[in-house]
């Protein structure tokens, strides 16, 4: 049992890792993802699907869309869950809004699509897994994932690529090949990256020391 102290340590530290976490997943989006407009699914994918057939802006899609998915994390997840899935969706947003005029260049960071995929991918795994690690994500089907780890067993990355797939098949029939594969390849990475590295963070003793509490579904992975 945590003594008082201790459990306000706990959520301190926890809501701390929320925000560094959203600020590396934000970052990462937007010196390797956004340059090249790559689809690694999430609502940012929908996004780019439904604007060639609405008339409705992506940011006002992507509002509308991760509104939604928090209520029903709010629902389903449980209020402690959906508390901090809005803060991390709603940091990570504010983290873009405010970072993308300074990390926007005439050129991209890597000029490789497959490289920059495969290196923003691997950054957005590490965030999303310390987020799902403290339950908590960045909005979007990460909530679908959590839901999906919850009530299934599904192990997150997993359940991630379960949720995000068709999204990029379905992106990439509306772009070329180069860009199809680049992404495919970083979802790829996004997913397995984020299930290593769960893994990894549970078993790291910093974790431990801080008494960082982790996401438990209910059916053993």
């Amino acid at each position: 049992m945590y003594s008082k102290k201790q459990h306000d340590s706990a959520h301190i530290s926890e809501y701390l890792f929320i925000i560094l976490y959203s600020l590396l997943y934000a970052i990462s989006t937007l010196l390797f993802v956004f340059p090249h407009s790559l689809l690694l699914g999430g609502t940012s994918g929908i996004s780019v699907i439904l604007e060639s057939v609405t008339h409705m802006t992506p940011g006002s899609m992507l509002m509308a869309i991760n509104t939604a998915l928090i209520a029903v994390a709010f629902f389903l997840l449980g209020k402690e869950m959906g508390i901090k899935t809005l803060i991390g969706s709603l940091a990570t947003s504010t983290f873009i809004g405010v970072l993308e005029p300074l990390l926007t260049f005439e050129k991209a960071v890597i000029p490789n699509l497959f490289v920059s995929a495969a290196v923003g991918a691997g950054l957005i795994a590490v965030a999303s897994s310390g987020l799902f690690h403290i339950k908590s994500s960045s909005g979007g089907t990460d909530v679908l994932a959590l839901i999906l780890k919850k009530y299934t067993g599904i192990q997150a990355g997993r359940a991630l690529l379960i949720t995000d797939i068709l999204i990029v098949i379905f992106g990439g029939l509306l772009a070329d090949n180069v860009l199809f594969l680049s992404s495919l390849l970083g979802l790829l990475i996004k997913t397995t990256g984020i299930d290593v590295m769960t893994s990894v963070i549970q078993k790291h003793p910093f974790y431990k020391q801080h008494k960082l509490r982790p996401f438990r579904s209910r059916t053993a992975v």
